[in-house]
């Protein structure tokens, strides 16, 4: 099947909402230690990023899909097929076949993409889709989250939970997920809406947050009319946290 006819028959899921006890639940239930988990960032200042907890291994950015993004999209991508771009063999990167799956595909991008640093369960989800899709192509890799009945469900489940009002499957939805993280000494840019991963230029685990505050701040000032920017980390429970749940039970 082609990659236009999987568009054409595409299927629809219910968005995730951009709550971090939501993706939480969702990401520990399909097999990510319970050590880790999404937190709120309030904001791009130092000041803020500072209180995000550390390590932090990957970042989720909601936000609009507007026409003056899709215009930047396009030149991007025309620059990328003409100049080219650094990107190691290293980074998990797949496709959207799915409507509103882009909840899911950046936490399963966030994830993946430090499988050397997070624990998996090892009859989970996410233990055996990397096994089963890390080296296919990226467009393989779509199609075996299409035909994913585990993650589906698991997706269904939680896009009913969090704290505003469920949206139909149908309903057309103008906000979209997106997943940065480190890889090999570069920032990438993971959206299954693009053809390829983006590489944002050097970068090291310590300086991600700021790395993808800059390139937040730059989607900012394109989009100055727009306030619907959603930054979340995934990161490490700090070892209080783990102490107090010890003496709590």
């Amino acid at each position: 099947m082609s990659e236009q006819q999987l568009i054409e028959t595409q299927k629809n899921w219910i968005p995730l909402e951009a709550n971090p006890d939501v993706l939480t639940s969702f990401m520990q239930n399909l097999g990510v230690s319970k050590d880790w988990e999404f937190c709120d960032i309030y904001g791009t200042e130092d000041e803020l990023l500072d209180m995000v907890p550390k390590p932090c291994a990957a970042v989720l950015l909601l936000f609009p899909i507007t026409n003056a993004y899709e215009e930047k999209r396009r030149i991007l991508q025309e620059e990328i097929n003409k100049n080219g771009q650094i990107l190691s063999d290293n980074v998990y990167f797949m496709k959207q076949y799915i409507g509103n799956a882009c909840g899911t595909i950046g936490v399963i991008h966030s994830v993946l993409n430090n499988s050397d640093v997070i624990e998996f369960n090892e009859d989970g989800f996410f233990k055996q889709f990397l096994e089963k899709t890390g080296s296919l192509t990226t467009e393989e890799r779509a199609i075996s989250l299409m035909q994913n009945s585990e993650i589906e469900k698991s997706h269904e489940i939680s896009a009913q939970q969090g704290q505003s009002s469920v949206p139909s499957e149908d309903e057309i939805i103008v906000l979209h997920f997106v997943s940065f993280v480190h890889v090999d000494g570069h920032l990438y840019e993971l959206d299954g809406r693009k053809p390829f991963a983006v590489n944002h230029g050097p970068s090291t685990q310590e300086t991600l947050l700021k790395d993808v505050a800059t390139v937040l701040n730059k989607m900012i000032e394109e989009n100055p009319e727009e306030i619907r920017f959603n930054l979340m980390g995934l990161v490490k429970k700090q070892q209080e946290e783990e102490e107090e749940k010890k003496e709590e039970n």
